[in-house]
């Protein structure tokens, strides 16, 4: 199964079978290689079920994506990352890459299913980098979202990625399809997840 240059499809994500949150994204590309999908500014969050960790999902105040020109997400099949592009300004400059630590996605009609790891990396354009969230990666042992050997592993990726630096992608001057509008889910995709 693949997707088609533009198609909408469900960014989601689960823990332990629950599918708490789906974001419409759009497809860039679609290959052997690569999974490439845009997030434009402005696309609604959903949440078909409640957040399994308490409160509410942090995204929920937000209720949609924030950030200048959107995102950029590459994903390779079996890569237990994501690495987002992100720009900023009206020249729309490049303003670095973050690597999103989660499980490997998999495909499930229209959607990807993933997990987000909680612990991710920033890269500035000139290499410098920096974890983010590795606090709330260690909470979350404390919660019972992750245990000790699942952080380690999580680590580990994250510590891969900078040892093999696929940095430049050479999607850094990538920009979307002027046409392309703000996407959003048909309901029976919210409903039914």
């Amino acid at each position: 199964m693949s997707w088609e240059t533009g198609d909408v499809v469900a960014w989601r994500e689960a823990w332990r079978g629950e599918e708490y949150i789906a974001v419409p994204v759009r497809v860039v590309e679609d290959s052997a290689d690569v999974l490439a999908v845009y997030v434009a500014e402005g696309t609604r969050f959903t949440f078909p079920e409640p957040w399994p960790f308490g409160a509410e999902h942090p995204w929920a105040q937000a209720g949609a994506w924030c950030g200048e020109h959107g995102s950029l997400m590459l994903m390779r099949p079996h890569d237990a990352y994501a690495i987002g592009h992100f720009w900023e300004g009206d020249e729309r400059t490049f303003k670095g890459w973050y690597v999103n630590i989660q499980e490997p996605f998999r495909r499930e009609g229209p959607s990807y299913i993933t997990q987000d790891q909680e612990l991710d990396i920033w890269i500035e354009p000139d290499g410098t980098w920096r974890w983010k969230d590795e606090q709330e990666l260690e909470d979350w042992v404390g919660r019972g979202r992750f245990i000790r050997e699942e952080v380690t592993e999580i680590r580990r990726v994250g510590e891969g990625v900078v040892a093999d630096w696929p940095f430049p992608t050479g999607w850094e001057q990538w920009t979307p399809d002027p046409g392309w509008d703000v996407p959003t889910l048909p309901l029976d995709e919210v409903t039914d997840a």
